[in-house]
């Protein structure tokens, strides 16, 4: 059976005869229907794709770069009044540290109890510490921790995996919090989101991010800004602290650009900086260094690189503080409005024109990086912008070949209806003709005849009157000949069956070629229509000439048999045969028989007969209505 040519998808072929056909309305809702679908299963397939994940990280640097050159142009670059750092780099602790002890504490430790002591005379708000600080604990700077203790915060670093990694218990017991320091990087070092979320054993879900034995520990931003509201007054309370779930992406960076004042240690120590400069604020004191950078993971923020945690945690704790954290939109949410926008824009890009498609598109995508910006900016809403775009433009490219694809059809349909319209007037005019023929011509030679005879009786010694009646015979019999190509009468007085073999039987009388007629079954009736009979007689009418004119036969077969829900026609010769590969396109007679069976759905095709060593079989198949009715019959 033949095979329907696909231009698209097999998917679209096979369903798409259960959609409406008729009229551009039907065609209408194929695109919508197939357009929608397509924009669905583009959302389904980039959902949750890695990839997009990976550009998004990449586009979000780009987002807080933008937002910060407007936020710079329009507000200036903010100093912060709440945040000072202190660094301790190489040159500090080659000047600073003393020789270390053997079995003793780290020397830091008692260069950090003269740090802390000196800083306090300034009367500072907090004081962090995000150095290391393990190992044995200096007395002397247990008592500068607990003389301090209502404002000391000590960072613990490391994987806290067991007890080694902790600060000594004197120092966690000597100081007003102990809070785990841990960064949120990615891959490529970008650090914007903090902190790490975990699921508590009690399922609450603001739950502290580490616990050992009976100590809790909280993020760093989050345990200072809680000390700084409950100390200055200003700022978030612990009930009013955002509560976050593993399904959360807050960004704890900003992209304001906020900068710190920063002094190096050697300078507070050395009292090169004032003690005053501190009164009131956040001292974060943290490491570093310059020439280990090996021994230092490169860490970066979406604004700058190379970037110090001390840093990171100013920017954390500032954001926290001021309630700027910029909230990623729920991913649970954005999916499901994703798979209705992959709809929608599917539907959208399968009815619109080319022109109109691609300009709304492209307005839709600067109108989405636009929205998505402001909402960054505005309401510190993160909305993942490269899914979007995804689903934009593969549902762009689906509808465009779905728009393609039916309209290439409905041309196609088009096109066979205009030219069955020409055939059925060419049918009309050629019935015309024949009834003209048959009404006119056909009586005015029959006089003519008549006349003739009457000159034979009266000249019966000239041989001309009796030579005009033979030719005027042959004209009649060519004339009656010529009436039925026109339009064959035998099909509606014979049926279709006794029309086809009457053309055998014609064949046989021009040609003296032996012809068999092979009836696979007794119906005569398929349920065609007229103009559908008119063209099958037509086919084999042409078949039958080509095999008059070229094949050079002396045995012709035409055989009609129904095999399943399909009539097969079939004629063959024994003649010289024809290659089906080397048939010209020029060949009128076989473009002829081809045009008719596209016309009314039928697939022709030329092969070497089996049961004879040379010639040609004309194969032509068409759908038989009747077989849906006898089937439907059945059940």
């Amino acid at each position: 059976m033949p095979k329907t040519s696909s231009l698209l998808a097999p998917l679209v072929r096979r369903l798409s005869p259960t959609m409406p056909k008729p009229g551009r309305d039907g065609l209408m809702f194929q695109r919508l229907f197939w357009g929608t679908l397509a924009g669905c299963l583009a959302t389904i397939l980039l959902a949750e794709s890695p990839v997009l994940d990976t550009m998004e990280l990449n586009l979000l640097e780009w987002r807080f770069k933008i937002a910060h050159e407007i936020n710079t142009k329009l507000w200036g670059t903010a100093r912060s009044q709440d945040i000072v750092i202190v660094t301790y780099d190489d040159d500090d602790q080659f000047d600073l540290e003393p020789e270390p002890t053997e079995g003793g504490p780290a020397p830091i430790q008692d260069v950090m109890a003269s740090l802390i002591s000196t800083i306090e005379t300034g009367d500072p708000l907090l004081i962090v510490l995000d150095t290391d600080m393990r190992g044995k604990a200096n007395a002397r700077l247990v008592e500068t921790f607990r003389k301090h203790r209502a404002n000391i915060v000590l960072a613990l670093l490391g994987s806290l995996e067991d007890a080694s990694d902790f600060p000594s218990a004197e120092l966690r017991k000597a100081c007003a919090a102990c809070a785990y320091d841990h960064l949120t990087s990615e891959t490529n070092g970008l650090v914007c989101q903090m902190p790490m979320v975990v699921d508590s054993p009690d399922g609450d879900s603001n739950s502290p991010l580490f616990t050992y034995g009976h100590e809790v520990f909280d993020s760093l931003p989050k345990a200072v800004a809680q000390l700084m509201a409950s100390k200055g007054g200003v700022g978030p309370t612990l009930g009013q602290m955002p509560k976050f779930t593993k399904d959360d992406l807050p960004l704890y960076i900003n992209f304001s650009g906020t900068k710190y004042d920063t002094y190096s240690a050697s300078d507070v120590m050395n009292k090169t900086v004032p003690p005053s400069h501190f009164e009131g604020k956040v001292v974060i004191i943290g490491t570093k260094f310059t020439q280990k950078q090996d021994n230092t993971p490169t860490v970066r923020t979406p604004l700058a690189a190379h970037v110090t945690h001390a840093q990171i945690q100013a920017d954390a704790i500032n954001t926290l503080h001021k309630n700027e954290i910029i909230h990623t939109f729920p991913r649970s949410i954005l999916h499901h409005l994703l798979l209705l926008a992959g709809g929608a824009l599917g539907a959208f890009a399968s009815i619109l024109r080319m022109g109109t498609r691609t300009q709304t598109f492209l307005c839709a995508s600067m109108t989405i990086v636009c929205i998505t910006q402001l909402l960054f900016m505005s309401m510190q809403v993160y909305v993942p912008i490269v899914p979007l775009l995804a689903v934009l433009m593969l549902s762009y490219v689906f509808g465009t070949l779905i728009y393609l694809d039916t309209d290439l059809r409905l041309r196609n349909r088009e096109l066979a209806e205009a030219r069955e319209a020409m055939q059925v007037r060419a049918e009309e005019e050629r019935q015309r003709l024949a009834e003209e023929l048959h009404d006119e011509t056909l009586p005015a030679l029959s006089s003519v005849a008549r006349m003739a005879d009457k000159l034979t009786e009266e000249l019966s010694d000239n041989p001309v009157p009796k030579e005009m009646r033979e030719k005027l015979d042959q004209a009649v019999v060519e004339m009656r000949r010529v009436i039925n190509d026109l339009h064959p009468s035998v099909l509606e007085t014979m049926g279709f069956k006794p029309a086809l073999e009457n053309l055998l039987v014609s064949l046989e009388r021009e040609t003296n070629a032996r012809t068999s007629f092979k009836d696979g079954d007794s119906n005569d009736d398929y349920g065609f229509s007229n103009m559908t009979r008119l063209q099958l007689y037509r086919i084999v009418q042409e078949g039958l000439n080509n095999v008059q004119k070229h094949a050079q036969a002396n045995q012709v077969e035409l055989s009609v048999d129904l095999q399943e829900d399909h009539l097969v026609i079939k004629v063959t010769d024994n003649g010289k045969g024809i290659d089906p590969n080397k048939i010209r396109a020029d060949s009128h007679g076989l473009l002829n028989i081809r045009q008719r069976a596209q016309l009314i759905g039928a697939h022709v095709e030329w092969l070497r007969p089996e049961q004879y060593p040379t010639g040609t079989e004309l194969r032509l198949i068409i759908p038989v209505p009747i077989a849906e009715t006898e089937k439907t019959g059945e059940v």
